[in-house]
């Protein structure tokens, strides 16, 4: 005899109604206040709309994530987000690794208002949390880059079209993340998403997007398989419709640790999951070359740069540790509007670019954004530093993140100002690595160590970790390294880099990978470091 399964609360309440249909319960709410919200909308549903309750919960308030496609934003929409978070969300925003715009500190009667000012401008919540198709992301210089294979953008955007509250795809397992881009730098991180379609040059010269699928990081990291396929622009739409009801139809429902596509591969391998996808579709995909992916620490496209149109340039700007508030939003949208074409892209480092800036309007804009303290001419460690929400409104996180990530920067532009390598760091506060802690030359993780004295914030340290040819994850240490202690394990690992390199060209990931674990273990500590696991 059979044993029936045990549902768990997550498929329990997707089963009993789906989580785009939440919108009129949110209506009403609004109406009621925070008490009125049904548990399973407040812990499960919500986030269809990209609400999520933050820290302390019993404060009633909450993050709310907006999707921007591609990271396209207008002068008139950051403007519109800059004056939703002055006026409901007390100045809060972050730009996220996955292009979306977060606003903290929000309360449910104002959600619909929000709502209403974001579809006046074109821009949604719609799937930017839950079990469906997140934000899809791509290249911040699509369409602007000489250099690229193809203008990418109109893909995402179809993509993005293709899946908002389509409810095929409205309970998937757990999330599902898509990223196309036509960079030659592959600055969106294929090889970390559920589907990754990077273009490249195929046979005959013939554009075309490698598919790469399964990737994902979490507590449990999976670089994508690639499938050995290429799928002509015409057929991007449709390859990615059946991966999702791949994913949707065959993907884990009783464990929530085990429900990414990730697991699916690991389990069925690529060759499996190519024949089913090709069952879907009729018929073979069409077999190609891997493309060429350097290595890259940073893939920010900061500095001001000529555009492929003539007389134009783009300018990418570093945030720092992706904190933008809403009044820096306004006066950025102002700017852009001033000083380039109107037009604004979010990167996946956290930074954003400033388009379609004429040749004249170049120092202009680079003094406007300076007085914002946004730098077109960013050091290492502000282009390259990112951190998660942290435990300031995140219930998961378990460190401070923000203010540690902007302590570190100041500390190593002021200790190290010549230092021009190319170097990732993540300060993460808990193992689900929304900053990707996995492939970043340094990976801080929040925990605690025990002292005398009781619990004192700590993070663990990852070496290593990267993304481009070679791709591979970060080796863990054994030490902990306590939080405010963090910016002179970097300097120091820093200056023993610098001392030992083989020259100008050895990069900060030759360095780590030319040693082992162990010797890893004693790199950049000093006695104000040391403290054990």
């Amino acid at each position: 005899m059979a044993v029936a399964r045990r549902e768990n609360r997550v498929e329990r309440a997707k089963r009993e109604r789906d989580g785009l249909d939440c919108l009129a319960e949110i209506v009403r709410y609004a109406r009621g206040g925070f008490a009125s919200i049904d548990p399973d909308d407040l812990d499960v549903r919500l986030r269809w709309y990209g609400l999520y309750t933050q820290r302390p919960q019993e404060d009633g308030l909450f993050m709310l994530r907006v999707k921007v496609p591609n990271g396209t934003l207008s002068s008139e929409q950051l403007g519109t987000l800059g004056r939703l978070s002055v006026q409901y969300a007390r100045n809060a925003g972050d730009v996220t690794t996955r292009q979306d715009i977060q606003l903290h500190n929000v309360q449910i009667e104002d959600v619909p208002a929000i709502f209403e000012e974001l579809n006046r401008v074109g821009l949604t919540t719609s799937g930017a949390c839950g079990d469906i198709t997140r934000n899809v992301t791509g290249c911040p210089l699509a369409g602007i880059d000489a250099a690229e294979f193809i203008d990418a953008e109109p893909y995402a955007l179809a993509l993005h079209r293709h899946f908002l509250d389509n409810r095929e795809f409205s309970n998937l397992p757990r999330k599902f993340k898509v990223t196309v881009s036509g960079c030659t730098l592959y600055c969106t991180g294929h090889e970390i998403s559920d589907i990754g379609l990077v273009a490249l040059r195929g046979a005959g010269g013939r554009v075309a997007f490698d598919l790469w699928v399964g990737g994902g990081l979490g507590s449990k990291e999976r670089f994508a398989d690639r499938l050995g396929a290429h799928v002509a622009p015409d057929e991007v739409i449709e390859v990615a419709h059946h991966i999702c009801s791949i994913f949707r139809d065959h993907g884990n429902r009783d464990s929530r640790a085990r429900a990414r596509l990730k697991f699916l591969l690991e389990e069925w391998g690529p060759g499996r999951f190519r024949e089913e996808l090709e069952n879907r579709l009729g018929r073979k995909l069409t077999d190609g070359h891997a493309p060429y992916v350097p290595v890259t620490a940073n893939r920010a496209h900061v500095g001001i740069h000529p555009q492929k149109q003539h007389g134009l340039y783009y300018a990418g700007v570093a945030t720092k540790r992706g904190r933008l508030p809403g009044t820096d939003m306004i006066a950025v949208a102002e700017l852009a509007r001033r000083h380039g074409g109107g037009r604004v892209r979010l990167t996946t480092a956290q930074n954003f670019v400033v388009l379609d800036v004429p040749e004249s309007e170049r120092a202009q804009l680079a003094e406007g954004l300076a007085a914002l303290d946004l730098t077109v001419e960013p050091s290492t460690f502000r282009t390259g530093t990112i951190a998660c929400t942290g435990k300031q409104f995140c219930k998961l996180a378990v460190t401070e993140t923000k203010d540690r990530a902007s302590e570190l920067i100041e500390h190593l532009e002021h200790a190290l100002p010549g230092f021009d390598v190319p170097l990732r760091i993540s300060v993460t506060g808990c193992p689900n690595s929304c900053a990707h802690y996995q492939v970043c030359d340094i990976g801080f993780v929040g925990d605690f160590v025990n002292t005398p004295a009781g619990k004192r914030e700590a993070y663990r340290v990852y070496l290593g970790g990267h993304l481009g040819d070679g791709h591979a994850f970060g080796r863990e240490l054994s030490r902990k390294i306590p939080a405010e202690e963090i910016k002179f394990y970097v300097e120091s690992l820093a200056r023993t880099f610098l001392a030992r390199r083989y020259g100008a060209a050895d990069s900060f990931q030759c360095f780590i990978a030319r040693h082992t674990t162990e010797e890893l273990e004693s790199l950049g500590v000093t006695e104000e470091t040391e403290v054990t696991a």
